[in-house]
């Protein structure tokens, strides 16, 4: 339930905003703080600060011990999220080739202008090899080409670089990246990543990477030999290995074929010769795989929804996208519904609404690469590292 902020409240939050901690400034704070306490219920007052910005909350946990310990209780967490979550922006990571340097930008859902420009903490030495493989309550995960996966929460300022996954691959077998490997070039000798997605279990509270290999055999010509795949949990900072019986042939890993969504994380698969949607429930831990629909045309795209996983008549075709300019590939959806494309020339388009159909073409410095939709969270990592843009 939402409740009205009293005049006087607000007063005094703004000057708690804009008061610096340390000495006599800090006692002030702490009177405010005990004010605000003392003169409403709890559940407003948590109602009252679940709607401020994470930066103004990392400045309220100094202010008093009873602020500091509620602002970092789970519970308080999920209320702050579930007003965050209505004030979206996009974020988008984009490659400076000349430079080798990958970086994020901030975009306005209203305008679509650049808001602001981040740096990506440093955890591979290959840095135009990064990709956005996951994005879940305002955690965005990120994987080189190679074994290195970072969980970052921009608005926190904290990062964190999972361990190394310390399962052996099979002698004689070698696992490739499909993003960076196609199946018909040499693998690396490293141990490579086919897919790796971010994800949250509801029922246990805990946020988790699922971790896809595949092992080929031979020179040249690669055979598909298996499949390993491993779940990291970040509430006990370990992997473990599943067994899953998955025999997908092939992962279309780049891009923004892959996302989490109510509890399961998604990509496409190729199983049997057949283009399946692949998931995996983050809770239960198993995959279900779901059939696309038939009637897909070249040249646009027609947008479905799908009402139920694993079944292919669940499928309730929106609408048609036509008349975009050749080779676009569609990056993801806006908070209003409309749909990101970006083409050959590295043009970012946005496709707004299906009434309208306008297109507008956006300029950015580099290869407009991958798309996810942000939320600020509170959300902290075990062993995290502070982070500063």
């Amino acid at each position: 339930m939402s409740f009205p902020i009293p005049l006087k409240v607000l007063h005094i939050l703004k000057s708690l905003v804009y008061t610096r901690t340390g000495g006599h400034r800090q006692g002030r704070s702490s009177m405010a703080a005990a004010a605000i306490t003392h003169s409403l219920p709890e559940d407003i007052v948590v109602d009252i600060l679940a709607r401020l910005p994470v930066k103004s909350l990392k400045r309220f946990r100094c202010v008093g011990k009873s602020w500091c310990c509620l602002i970092q209780t789970p519970q308080f967490i999920t209320a702050h999220y579930s007003f965050s979550k209505n004030k979206t922006c996009l974020l988008m990571k984009h490659v400076n080739f000349t430079e080798r340097k990958t970086m994020v930008s901030f975009i306005s859902n209203q305008t679509l202008d650049v808001v602001a420009n981040l740096d990506i903490p440093s955890f591979t030495d290959d840095p135009i090899s990064i990709n956005i493989v996951g994005h879940c309550n305002g955690i965005i995960c990120l994987c080189d080409s190679v074994s290195g996966i970072l969980l970052w929460n921009i608005a926190t300022k904290e990062f964190k670089i999972l361990p190394m996954c310390p399962f052996e691959r099979p002698p004689s077998y070698e696992n490739t990246i499909d993003v960076v490997y196609p199946l018909e070039c040499p693998p690396s000798s490293e141990n490579t990543i086919d897919v790796a997605g971010l994800g949250y279990d509801s029922k246990r509270d805990e946020y988790k990477v699922i971790r896809i290999d595949t092992f080929w055999e031979g020179d040249f010509d690669k055979v598909p030999r298996g499949n390993r795949v491993a779940l990291y949990n970040l509430t006990t900072d370990s992997w473990r290995k599943l067994n899953d019986n998955l025999t997908a042939e092939f992962f279309h890993s780049y891009r923004n074929y892959q996302v989490y969504s109510n509890g399961f994380y998604h990509c496409l698969a190729v199983v049997d010769s057949e283009d399946l949607l692949l998931s995996f429930d983050m809770s239960n831990e198993v995959f279900v795989t779901t059939p696309f629909p038939d009637g897909r045309l070249d040249g646009c795209y027609d947008v479905w929804v799908l009402g139920e996983l694993g079944l292919k008549n669940s499928w309730t075709k929106l609408f048609t996208i036509e008349s975009l300019p050749p080779a676009t590939t569609p990056l993801g959806v806006g908070s209003d519904g409309e749909i990101f494309f970006d083409n050959e020339e590295s043009n970012f388009l946005a496709w707004h609404h299906r009434d309208n159909k306008e297109i507008k073409t956006l300029q950015f410095d580099g290869t407009a690469l991958e798309l996810a939709l942000y939320a600020e969270s509170l959300v902290s990592f075990r062993g995290g590292t502070a982070f500063n843009h």
